[in-house]
């Protein structure tokens, strides 16, 4: 038995949660799949998993085996690329994870460009924002929008934010604009709900480089980011959020800024990777392919005239 191939086989199936969906995936039967995890299980004498007709979990070895089982694997790609390293030809796979909108918005569109130009890089992405280790799930590149706190990563701050506030045209031609943060209390204002705390996210602002928040009064809450922006484009008032998630609305002028002396900087957005992939050239070739996106970003997000 190749164990490294069984390996691949049991993250395989934990990752997608099921022997078919492993087969499906990595182009082999389901009794192929069932016949490697039996026989992993049997050479470590240990059972792996617990599965019945509807179900399937890890047992205590299991997750003790995943842990060590990508972190292996992770390492035979490192070593992988590092051989191909020599040939200058970036190969392999890659593991990103990000949050959800900035895939939408801005890599998911460029990716086709990237993968053309890269035919033996495969690129697999997840959407979340939460705190992960990367050596435990595998993960080889992650953005994420606030603080670096983790100095084992090597970090890059690739946009500078700032929280604007910013309503249609059509709105502001029906309710002019506010001169000061404290009239916003008397126009529609759309209040984004952080998701797990249920709680209205304050609005930040800046006054001679003093930094305040207030929280005005409106009729609709969303924890959903994308959605909210929507209905301020299509009219529905005054919304405040991050410069990268406003950036096309505002360059096409389907909304316009608002109170702009008051805006305040917001938390930027950073492309982390280990300490042990900087010299890989498949993470190389991908994190130059981030901070230039973000760079030709940050130069075409001022509104349009």
């Amino acid at each position: 038995m190749d164990r490294l191939d069984a390996l691949k086989v049991f993250c395989a199936v934990v990752d997608t949660g099921g022997f078919s969906r492993a087969a499906a995936r990595l182009g082999i039967s389901t009794s192929s799949v069932t016949h490697q995890i039996g026989v992993l299980e049997a050479h470590f004498g240990v059972k792996l998993l617990n599965r019945t007709t509807r179900s399937m979990s890890l047992t205590d070895d299991g997750r003790r085996c995943i842990e060590q089982a990508r972190r292996l694997l992770a390492d035979m790609d490192e070593l992988e690329a590092g051989m191909s390293d020599s040939l200058h030809e970036p190969r392999g796979s890659l593991r990103v994870d990000m949050p959800g909108i900035l895939l939408r918005l801005y890599v998911a569109p460029a990716l086709p460009s990237f993968l053309a130009a890269y035919p033996e890089l495969s690129v697999r992405l997840t959407a979340s924002d939460r705190l992960i280790d990367m050596v435990d799930e595998g993960v080889d590149v992650m953005l994420r929008i606030g603080e670096l706190s983790d100095s084992s990563l090597i970090g890059r701050r690739i946009f500078q934010n700032r929280y604007i506030c910013c309503a249609a045209p059509d709105f502001i031609a029906r309710h002019g604009r506010p001169q000061h943060p404290d009239d916003l209390d008397r126009l529609p204002c759309l209040n984004f709900v952080y998701p797990k705390a249920r709680q209205l996210r304050p609005w930040a602002f800046q006054q001679d480089g003093q930094p305040f928040t207030a929280t005005p009064r409106g009729a609709v809450a969303m924890d959903h980011v994308e959605s909210l922006i929507e209905m301020a484009v299509q009219g529905g008032g005054i919304v405040q959020h991050l410069s990268v998630s406003l950036a096309a609305p505002l360059r096409s002028g389907a909304l316009l800024p608002l109170l702009e002396p008051w805006q305040a900087a917001g938390p930027d957005v950073s492309v982390l990777y280990p300490q042990r992939h900087q010299r890989a050239a498949r993470i190389k070739v991908f994190v130059d392919f981030i901070e230039d996106l973000f760079k030709r970003a940050a130069a075409s997000s001022q509104p349009s005239a």
